[in-house]
């Protein structure tokens, strides 16, 4: 007949701070942590049984008592075993981790195990035989673990293949589709984005088909948008790239990608396909709407429009800068360029001479107003609304500068100088803007070419504040802006020569 083991009280307690010690060390590692609940529990019942004495204990309950506290045991060495063989090996990345399905199930037929051997000798009773000549209890048993067996089955082969892992954005069926939360040994669990939790069978997820919306580390997303037929294809190609491209949630690899679908009734329809990192039906949904939004201002700033389902003799449509409630009143223009020390001097008439040259525009939040390192031709001046500045760092990332409100003006070098823009610029909220065109610049200073210097010694100013410049450097830099400036507008037309007419006097 079997009996408890026997272990000194400093042998327990040294057990017992080794576990714990083992699972410290292991969080701090981000290692898998130790079983630690069926150990200690198996080493305080051990402990508790060997402070009462057995003759204490009634003898009909003793054989049951010898079975429980053994079994436990065995059960805590063989999961102590299963984690030291499979589970830290797994961790240390030595092997890939096996799935948890798998040590349950190699707990279980170890428990199993043990329990027809300790009952057996403790008890004189064999299990195996009474279930294998009883016929009836055999196919109860059978015809009841039809169903679990599969589902098991099929659990274990979605944990050893490579087809689904937790946290992959999965459509099963083409009905549930969610993040996958757990896998266990009868059904798989999803989590949509609206917080519901689905729970599907496993032979359902084996035994049809489900796709796997981010196995390549992005998840993709594609969508349909008709435009008029009065925009050519090309540049509606080319726009809507551009905005796709802007977005910060969009990857660059693998690239957004725009195609022409087809020819509808009313409207030009294009396929869009973007990818982002974030395996969630949430930021899917969100990613789509910003970009369906920058896309309506960007297209309300090209003065295009979007065709409406419907068949009329006569197309009637509203100006452009109407349509958008983009018109600047006079006053409010003029008022606006006053405010900043750029054209605090200039005459009312100079004023509107830029003004001629100007056009209040719209952007979402999220735009890129204007892009590092690309071209430009015109200076933007904040009617209302935030917009950030953003400069590429060294490792590649865009680094957060400065904020601008409302009066303050960016672009002024692509403006004065031709050079290429500095920083990228992303509107924070929706923000309307004054854009100012170099041609406005040029017309004023083939009216006044003095206004050249003028301008060159603002601007040169302006950047010896920002970079703590000396009087003499700032003096290079301003003469150095003035040939600049002056080779500019000279081949554009603005001040080539001649004498100023001295409106000033």
């Amino acid at each position: 007949m079997a009996t408890l083991p026997s272990l000194p009280a400093w042998l327990l307690v040294l057990l017992v701070a080794a576990l714990v010690l083992a699972a410290l060390w292991c969080r701090r590692c981000a290692l898998p942590l130790p079983p630690r609940r069926l150990p200690l529990l198996a080493l305080l019942l051990l402990g508790g049984l060997q402070l009462v004495p057995m003759a204490l204990l009634p003898w009909a309950s003793r054989p049951w008592i010898t079975i429980g506290v053994n079994l436990l045991l065995v059960l805590a060495l063989v999961r102590l075993l299963l984690w030291l063989v499979l589970e830290l090996p797994g961790g240390l990345g030595w092997w890939r981790r096996p799935p948890e399905l798998m040590v349950e199930l190699l707990l279980f037929a170890s428990g199993a195990f043990a329990t027809v051997l300790l009952v057996r000798q403790v008890a004189r009773f064999d299990l195996v035989g009474l279930v294998t000549t009883s016929a009836v209890l055999t196919a109860v048993l059978g015809l009841a673990a039809q169903e679990p067996l599969k589902d098991l089955l099929a659990g274990l082969e979605l944990q050893l293949g490579d087809d689904l892992r937790l946290g992959d954005l999965v459509e099963i069926g083409g009905q549930a589709r969610g993040v996958v939360e757990s896998v266990s040994w009868r059904d798989t669990t999803l989590r949509t984005s609206e917080g519901v939790r689905v729970v599907v069978p496993n032979t359902q997820v084996t035994g049809g088909v489900f796709r796997n919306l981010s196995v390549s580390g992005a998840v993709c997303d594609r969508f349909e948008l008709g435009l008029d037929y009065d925009f050519p294809p090309a540049q509606a190609s080319r726009l809507l790239e551009r905005v796709l491209r802007q977005h910060p949630l969009v990857l660059e690899d693998p690239p957004p990608l725009v195609w022409l679908r087809g020819f509808a009734d009313s409207a030009i329809t294009y396929e869009l396909q973007v990818w982002f990192r974030e395996p969630s039906e949430t930021v899917r949904r969100t990613v789509r709407s910003e970009l369906l939004q920058q896309i309506w201002y960007a297209m309300q700033r090209e003065g295009r429009s979007f065709p409406f389902p419907v068949r009329e003799l006569q197309r009637r449509r509203p100006e452009p800068a109407a349509a958008a409630g983009l018109s600047l009143p006079p006053e409010e223009g003029r008022r606006l360029l006053a405010s900043h020390p750029l054209f605090a001097e200039l005459l009312p008439a100079d004023l509107d001479c830029l003004l001629a040259h100007s056009r209040p525009v719209v952007f979402a939040a999220g735009e890129a107003i204007v892009e590092e390192g690309a071209p430009g031709r015109s200076l933007y001046q904040l009617i209302r609304g935030r917009v950030e500045v953003l400069k590429q760092g060294q490792s590649g990332r865009k680094l957060h500068v400065a904020e601008l409100g409302a009066g303050e003006v960016f672009g002024e070098m692509t403006l004065f100088q031709g050079l290429p823009r500095s920083a990228t610029v992303r509107a924070l909220e929706e923000t309307r803007l004054l854009r100012l065109d170099r041609a406005g610049v040029a017309e004023l200073l083939g009216r006044d070419p003095a206004l050249l210097e003028r301008f060159a010694e603002l601007v040169s100013t302006r950047r010896a504040e920002l970079a703590s410049l000396g009087r003499e450097e700032l003096q290079q830099h301003t003469n150095s802006l003035v040939e600049a400036m002056r080779s500019l507008f000279s081949v554009l037309g603005g001040g080539a020569g001649g004498e100023a007419a001295d409106r000033r006097s």
